[in-house]
C-alpha cells in the first residue's frame, strides 16, 4: 500500500492539483461565512447589539436547518435539470440573497429568521451541486482523496470562522461583521466559475437530463437505498455524541469543559490525519474495506469510552475512536459520488443529503433524550451499536447485489460509473 509519506504525497499531489482548488476553495468560502455569521456574528453581536432574545440565535440556526433540510431533495432535481454549475451558481445566489437580508436585522432582530431561511435553500443547492461536480470532475480512483481534502478545509473554515470571532472586539458592529461575511462568497462565486471549467466531459457537452420517473428509479435502486440507511445511521451516531459531548465531560469523567477539551485534543488531531489517510486508502482498497474497517474500530472505541473514564485510557481511545471516524468518513462522501454518477444524479445526492439531514437533526434529539432518562453511557453504547451495524453493511456484499468495482476493489482505469 506504500509508507504514510508516499500516501501523503499522493493526496498532497490531488488536492494541489488545478482541479482540486476550485472545490477546495469553494468548500473553504461556504463554510467559514457560515461558521462566522451563524456562530460568531447572530450568536455575539445581534443579541447583545439589537435587543434579540436570548433564543434568537437558536431559533435562526433551526430555521437554517430546518430550510436546508426540507429544500435539498428538491435542490437535487434542479442539479439535474439546470446542470451542477448553474445549480452552484444558483445557490450561492440565494446565500447571497440570505446574507443580505441579514443587515436590516440590525432595526429588527426577528428578520433573521426569514433571512436563515433563504440561507438554507442556498446551501441545500450548494451542496448537490458542488458533489455532482466533483463527482464529474474526478475519476472514481480519486474521488475519495477529493471528499477527504474537502473534510480537511471544513475543519479549517471552523477555524478561520471561529478564530476571526476571537480576534474581533466584543463591541465589533453586528452590521460590519455581515459586511466581512460578503467577501468569502464574492469568492466562492469566482471559484464556481473555475469549478464550472473542470469536468470529465469535453467542453461544451452536456449530460443527458433524467425525467422525474427515471431519477425516482435511480434513488429507489437496492444499493442507493442502502447507502441512504447507512447515512442515516452514521449521522444519527455522530449527532447524539455531539448531544452529549460536555454532558460526557461534566458526568462520566468529572472535569472542567477546559480539561474535557485537554483529554480529546489528540484525538481531533489524530482524526484529521485519519481523514487523510483514508482518503487515499479507499481509493486503493476499496471503499467498502475502509469504511467498515473504519467505523469498527470507532464503534468499539466509543464502547471502551462507555466502559473506562481514567484519563489514561480515555485519551488513547478517543484517539481509536476519531482515526476509525476519520478513516471512513472519506469513503461515505466518495460513495455518495459513486452512487450519484447515472441520470438522476442530481435528484440521488439530494435524497442522500437529506438522509443526511434527517441524522443530524435525530441525533441529537435521540442522545439528549436517552441522556436524560438513561445516562450519557446509555448513549455511547447506542452510537457505538449504530456505527457496528453501519460496519457490518459495508461488509455484507449481498446487501449491495453486484458490487461495481468502484466500490469493493481499487480502480485502475477510468470512470466505471455504476
Amino acid at each position: 500500500m506504500g509508507n504514510p509519506v508516499h500516501l501523503l504525497l499522493e493526496w498532497l499531489h490531488l488536492v494541489r492539483s488545478a482541479r482540486a482548488r476550485s472545490f477546495l476553495l469553494l468548500t473553504l468560502f461556504v463554510d467559514v461565512t457560515l461558521v462566522f455569521v451563524f456562530l460568531v456574528a447572530i450568536q455575539t453581536y445581534l443579541p447583545e447589539q439589537h435587543e434579540g432574545s436570548e433564543g434568537l440565535p437558536g431559533y435562526v440556526l433551526a430555521v437554517y436547518g430546518a430550510s436546508k433540510l426540507i429544500g435539498q431533495l428538491l435542490a437535487g432535481r434542479v442539479v439535474d435539470r439546470i446542470q451542477g454549475a448553474k445549480a452552484l451558481y444558483a445557490g450561492l445566489v440565494l446565500t447571497l440573497i440570505g446574507h443580505s437580508a441579514l443587515i436590516p436585522a440590525a432595526l429588527s432582530p426577528e428578520i433573521a429568521l426569514p433571512a436563515a431561511g433563504v440561507y438554507g435553500l442556498g446551501g441545500a443547492l450548494i451542496w448537490p451541486a458542488l458533489y455532482a461536480r466533483a463527482g464529474a470532475a474526478f475519476a472514481t480512483q480519486e474521488r475519495a482523496k477529493i471528499a477527504s481534502g474537502m473534510m480537511v478545509t471544513t475543519g479549517l473554515a471552523l477555524v478561520l470562522g471561529l478564530g476571526a470571532g476571537a480576534l474581533l472586539p466584543a463591541d465589533f458592529p453586528y452590521t460590519a461583521s455581515i459586511g466581512i461575511g460578503f467577501v468569502p462568497i464574492g469568492l466562492a462565486l469566482v471559484a464556481a466559475r473555475a469549478s464550472g471549467e473542470t469536468g470529465v466531459r469535453r467542453q461544451g457537452e452536456r449530460e443527458p437530463v433524467a425525467t422525474l420517473a427515471e431519477a425516482a428509479r435511480a434513488v429507489l435502486q437496492p444499493q442507493r437505498l442502502w447507502f441512504s440507511v447507512l447515512m442515516l445511521l452514521q449521522t444519527t451516531a455522530m449527532g447524539a455524541l455531539l448531544a452529549v459531548f460536555r454532558a460526557y465531560g461534566r458526568d462520566t469523567l468529572e472535569v472542567s469543559l477546559r480539561e474535557e477539551i485537554l483529554l480529546l485534543a489528540p484525538a481531533a488531531a489524530i482524526g484529521g490525519a485519519g481523514v487523510i489517510l483514508g482518503g487515499v486508502m479507499a481509493d486503493r482498497l476499496g471503499r467498502m474495506l475502509v469504511m467498515g474497517a473504519g467505523f469498527l474500530l470507532a464503534a468499539v472505541a466509543i464502547w471502551g469510552l462507555a466502559t473506562f473514564t481514567e484519563a489514561e485510557s480515555v485519551v488513547p481511545l478517543a484517539a481509536a475512536g476519531a482515526l476509525g471516524l476519520g478513516l471512513a468518513l472519506p469513503s461515505v462522501w466518495a460513495l455518495a459520488m459513486d452512487l450519484s454518477r447515472t441520470p438522476g444524479g442530481g435528484t440521488v445526492l439530494g435524497w442522500f443529503l437529506t438522509m443526511e439531514g434527517l441524522g443530524i437533526a435525530a441525533g441529537p434529539a435521540l442522545g439528549g433524550g436517552i441522556s436524560e432518562t438513561a445516562g450519557v453511557t446509555t448513549v455511547l453504547w447506542m452510537a457505538g451499536g449504530l456505527l457496528l451495524a453501519v460496519s457490518a453493511m459495508a461488509f455484507m456484499p449481498r446487501l449491495w447485489g453486484k458490487v461495481p468495482a468502484s466500490l469493493a476493489a481499487p480502480v485502475r482505469g477510468g470512470d466505471q460509473g455504476l
